[in-house]
């Protein structure tokens, strides 16, 4: 593979923070924009992307890493965690600041993504439908060469086709319960087994990951490496299109100790990398603060890999004619509203958590030649990711599909778009596991129960940790959210008896 070098054309930090100071970036930490970023981790690429020429096709590449939540980006206004590549990265690009998850969890997000289409209401954790037409082959169809390159293990272990479409396809083995190692036998567990989710999938992983010695033996670093080859295989014969789908920073969470050194204050209890979904009092507070800490580590992780991934697209002369985004599927609960993980799934108890904030508020950045960094407050999710790029592609669209565009506002932000999110779990999912809906319009959010579970309604202006429950005070917004909510599940022909579950008015 090709030894990615530093890019002589790259502009330097203090003359890239002049400019962005220019056009206001400044704003989002104050005067002291880098402050936090002083030690390492440290931006690794600062490239400068040009305009396209008239008539150039764009490239694509897609990057989604799991799990990662909106509010541990540094550029998000979290001073605390270290993520200067993508902090740089957001700098560049079309930041939307509301983008929130459509079907949860991962599977669902990735159909959703893939087909421009909402996919709650029709499968669960299930093949992408045999009859829904694919990104890869809309591009494909149209002379892109397509790749993808993924440890996400789910796309294909379970003998699912997330790989339709793409002319290649690289699995990096070995993450969580993947079973592509077998010794050690019985690896020794970093805690209670009681305190993890998956004792069998924690064994597997550690078989997995038992001769990782440095860095690039971790699946986060040899996905980015896989990608890099690929690009430099691949993008000199055309455009591309190429899919790269990190599972980090999806516990379980052991990243190199010099992630962890960034966050953790010489902690030498158990290790719980990979903790029980379930209310978070099985954890003493340092247990938790511990578990924080390898979060935050796998998340600097993942960015010192992406910034690798960009400046590779600089040092290959890729940048200047490729549209790159990056997006996360959902996020994890890590204490709030008293819960750790997705979902209440452990010792044979399953229960639905609320699809709060922290679980669907997504970051989603476009870094498009030629654009000059915004900030969006409009409405998005990932079924507006297909349209957006086939948009870019210059490829018209033969059939309906749910999502729409985002070029329309990024050339005119101020253009009427999507007036509220929804995010929902599988609609096939038993109504006494209590599941519930998100609705939210930017200011609001209804966590909406039917008839099953007790509805919840919060200001995120005032309120975005969601602990003040305005249901009684403010029963006339959430039924307008309702109403919005009914409307969507109409316009998605449910059937009668679907519809009829999520009828029930939120409140009195």
């Amino acid at each position: 593979m090709k030894n990615i070098k530093a890019n002589k054309s790259k502009i330097s930090r203090r003359k890239f923070l002049k400019q962005a100071s220019s056009i206001g970036i400044a704003s989002v930490w104050g005067s002291d924009l880098y402050s936090h970023l002083s030690q390492e981790p440290h931006p690794i690429f600062m490239p400068y992307v040009r305009k396209l020429s008239k008539g150039e096709r764009l490239n694509v590449v897609t990057i989604l890493s799991d799990s990662f939540r909106y509010d541990h980006v540094g550029f998000h206004g979290n001073s605390s965690i270290k993520t200067p590549n993508i902090d740089t990265f957001a700098m560049q690009s079309q930041v939307f600041d509301k983008a929130y998850a459509s079907g949860f969890p991962t599977v669902l997000n990735r159909a959703e993504m893939f087909t421009g289409r909402y996919m709650f209401h029709r499968i669960g954790w299930d093949d992408i439908p045999a009859e829904e037409t694919v990104l890869a082959s809309i591009l494909g169809d149209k002379n892109y060469i397509t790749g993808l390159v993924f440890d996400t293990w789910h796309l294909k272990d379970h003998g699912f086709f997330f790989d339709r479409g793409f002319q290649s396809w690289e699995w990096i083995r070995g993450q969580e319960g993947d079973r592509y190692r077998s010794l050690p036998l019985n690896p020794l567990l970093p805690c209670s087994p009681e305190k993890l989710r998956d004792v069998h999938e924690v064994k597997q992983h550690l078989r997995n990951t038992a001769e990782f010695t440095t860095e690039d033996h971790y699946c986060t670093a040899r996905t980015i490496l896989a990608a890099i080859d690929w690009l430099t295989r691949n993008a000199q014969h055309g455009d591309f299109y190429l899919h790269v789908d990190c599972f980090d920073p999806h516990e379980p969470w052991d990243p190199p100790s010099r992630y962890v050194a960034l966050y953790d204050e010489g902690y030498e209890g158990e290790r719980v990398i990979s903790p029980a979904y379930a209310p978070s009092t099985y954890l003493t507070e340092a247990e938790l603060t511990y578990a924080k800490a390898l979060y935050s580590a796998e998340i600097s992780f993942v960015d010192h890999w992406l910034g690798v991934f960009f400046e590779a697209l600089d040092d290959l002369n890729l940048s200047d004619s490729t549209l790159v985004l990056f997006c996360s599927d959902h996020g994890f609960l890590l204490g709030e509203h008293g819960n750790i993980g997705k979902s209440w799934d452990h010792l044979g108890h399953y229960q639905a958590y609320p699809l709060y904030e922290e679980l669907v508020h997504v970051p989603l950045m476009i870094r498009v030649p030629g654009e000059a960094h915004r900030r969006y407050s409009t409405m998005v999710q990932p079924i507006d990711i297909l349209p957006t790029i086939v948009d870019y592609a210059g490829i018209p669209l033969t059939y309906a599909i749910d999502g729409m565009s985002l070029r329309s506002v990024i050339s005119n932000p101020q253009e009427p778009f999507r007036q509220i999110a929804v995010s929902a779990r599988s609609l096939n999912l038993s109504l006494s596991l209590k599941p519930m809906i998100t609705v939210s319009d930017g200011e609001w959010a209804l966590l909406y129960g039917g008839a099953h579970a007790a509805s919840e309604l919060y200001n995120l202006a005032g309120d975005p940790k969601q602990q003040d429950n305005l249901i009684e005070e403010h029963c006339g917004i959430a039924r307008s959210l309702h109403t919005q909510l009914t409307a969507l599940l109409n316009s998605l022909s449910l059937s009668e008896e679907k519809l009829t579950q999520w009828s029930a008015a939120p409140c009195g």
